[in-house]
């Protein structure tokens, strides 16, 4: 069955340059597209697809709101957010909304396939660009966190925080994979969330990783 996408973005050549990437992909198909927040809502509504790819940028409605009123409107529609911005508060509000991706437009065509396929099958993608961004700047730190980890658990989960992967961890901490997919599950356990977005989420909010 194919991954059914809709796309949003209010330039057209940026727009089917999306479009051919994912016409590649023999388990993915385009069937609405939209200039503007307004239209992606409504297109949405009608097609039901199950993956919705935002610009974060659109006039009539921005992606923002358009993300929060297709999460309350259609919770099971998985929503990516492609962005120019690096502004950490417009990422902030979609991790809010529980967006699951984002992926810097820049990168879009590196990116853009396997943040869809991730999505997809309910996991998150969040480009190392922008989660090194969400990241920065946040130095405070929350007692009752850090009581609530081992120093391996916090060790784990700043480096899950900044976008790693569990063999770079892995080989980073010198222990196995296995050992690091523990840690993964004893952090998202003890945070009370599901997913890698949920994870920035509260990284965000503790200001687990320091500033460098």
């Amino acid at each position: 069955m194919s991954i059914r996408i809709l796309l949003a973005d209010d330039h057209t050549m940026f727009r089917e340059g999306l479009r051919a990437l994912l016409d590649r992909e023999q388990d993915m198909t385009v069937v609405a597209e939209a200039e503007d927040g307004k239209t992606a809502v409504e297109r949405t509504l009608e097609v039901m697809p199950d993956v919705v790819l935002l610009d974060i940028s659109m006039p009539v409605l921005n992606g923002i709101e358009a993300a929060r009123m297709i999460h309350d409107r259609a919770e099971k529609v998985g929503i990516i957010i492609l962005t120019m911005h690096t502004d950490k508060q417009y990422l902030i509000e979609a991790l809010k909304l529980g967006v699951r991706s984002f992926i810097l437009k820049d990168w879009a065509s590196e990116e853009l396939v396997t943040a869809v396929r991730c999505v997809y099958n309910a996991t998150s993608y969040l480009s190392p660009r922008l989660s090194d961004v969400i990241i920065s700047g946040f130095t405070a730190r929350d007692d009752e966190f850090q009581n609530a980890l081992t120093p391996r658990e916090e060790q784990a989960f700043r480096l899950l925080a900044n976008g790693k992967n569990c063999k770079e961890i892995a080989f980073e901490l010198q222990i196995s994979s296995k050992t690091v997919e523990t840690y993964r599950l004893k952090v998202m356990k003890k945070l009370n969330v599901t997913n890698m977005a949920q994870l920035v989420k509260h990284a965000v909010q503790v200001g687990i990783v320091q500033r460098d």
